[in-house]
This record gives structure tokens, C-alpha cells and sequence, in this order.
């Protein structure tokens, strides 16, 4: 898993940077607040397998097929048969946080983690990243209703606020604030045998 999440526009942390202005009020001063958050859970069956490509095709339980790649770090692929069941976890977070000036640095990271099936156990495994972006506020036009934002690559984008009640919120931001964006992606496969 490889998120180009290092390429997105300086307009995503934007809007999330207006999002978090909107936390509830006994929210304290630089807490994180989860702007969004979803798992879900897909299940299916195994209905074809590529050896050759490292390719599986699954079936979902409304009949559409998706194809996925297995790559080399995917262990005990060759136990992958036809009418395998699989269930895959998946879960993605996205969370915002204002610091005050000189708190920390403009700047991206990402953390990467994961686990997988032993030798010779059942295929199957985890994978997460988090990738954590902080931009500089540069300014704020109360009477405009707009935040202007620096990101990590030097460019300038300046964001309309459009609802009222993060609008209201504005006066507690200031020039030189930090907005830390933190996004979480992680999935969980398990193949478990075709039933007998």
C-alpha cells in the first residue's frame, strides 16, 4: 500500500484545516479532531488465480470481481485456490489538529507498518501508513472569510470559508498557526479455505 498523499493539493489540508476550526466548543485548544473515519469490511471468494502474474480475482458477495496484484512480498501465495473465501478489513481516518506558532515545522512524514503470515501458514496479512502533513496559517481575513495557508512544497493557497459556524471560529485563528493533518489508512486480509 502506497498512498500518493505527498502529492495532494494544498487544497485538501485546506478544507480539513476548516473542518477542524468546527470542534466542539469544550474541545480543548490544539486537540486532534477526527474530521472523518470508516472501516469496512468486504468479503468474497477466490475465482480465479494467475500464478504466472500473481493475480487473484475475488468476487464479492454482489457478484462484482476485482482483480488483485499479490506481489512478491505476499507470502504462500501458491496456497491461494479457487473458492477461497476472503475477508478484508479496511480503515481510513483523517484527523486535524491547530498547534500555535513555533510549535513545531511545515513539513510531511509518513509512517509505514504492517505484518504477514509466516512460512507456510495461510496467506493473508496487514499493512498500514500514516501520513502526516503540517502547514503554516499565513494569514486570516475575518471581514473576507478566508485562510491562507503555506504548505511543506512552498506553495500558497488561500480558502474560502463558506459555512457560517466555522466562519464564526475564525478569530481563534492566527498568522502563523500550525495546521497538522494526519492521515490513517490501514487494511487486514484473511483467506480462509473453500468450504468442503
Amino acid at each position: 500500500m502506497r498512498w500518493n498523499r505527498l502529492t495532494y493539493p494544498l487544497a485538501i489540508s485546506a478544507s480539513l484545516f476548516l473542518a477542524a476550526c468546527s470542534g466542539a466548543p469544550d474541545t480543548k485548544p490544539g486537540a486532534p479532531v477526527t474530521l472523518s473515519s470508516e472501516q469496512v469490511t468486504l468479503e468474497g471468494s477466490i475465482t480465479r488465480v494467475d500464478r504466472a502474474n500473481r493475480m487473484v480475482t475475488i468476487r464479492g458477495s454482489e457478484g462484482a470481481e476485482l482483480d488483485v496484484y499479490a506481489g512478491d512480498q505476499v507470502r504462500n501465495f501458491d496456497q491461494l485456490q479457487v473458492g477461497d473465501r476472503v475477508s478484508m478489513d479496511y480503515t481510513r481516518a483523517i484527523a486535524a489538529e491547530l498547534q500555535p506558532a513555533g510549535s513545531g515545522e511545515v513539513g510531511t512524514s509518513v509512517q509505514q507498518g504492517g505484518s504477514r503470515s509466516g512460512a507456510g501458514g495461510r496467506p493473508g496479512g496487514a499493512a498500514s501508513e500514516t501520513v502526516t502533513v503540517v502547514a503554516e496559517v499565513l494569514a486570516v481575513d475575518t471581514v473576507a472569510h478566508t485562510v491562507t495557508l503555506r504548505g511543506p512544497r512552498g506553495n500558497v493557497v488561500a480558502v474560502a470559508v463558506q459555512r457560517d459556524d466555522l466562519r464564526a471560529r475564525l478569530g481563534r485563528v492566527k498568522a502563523g498557526d500550525l495546521l497538522r493533518v494526519t492521515f490513517t489508512e490501514a487494511v487486514a486480509v484473511n483467506i480462509r479455505p473453500r468450504p468442503q
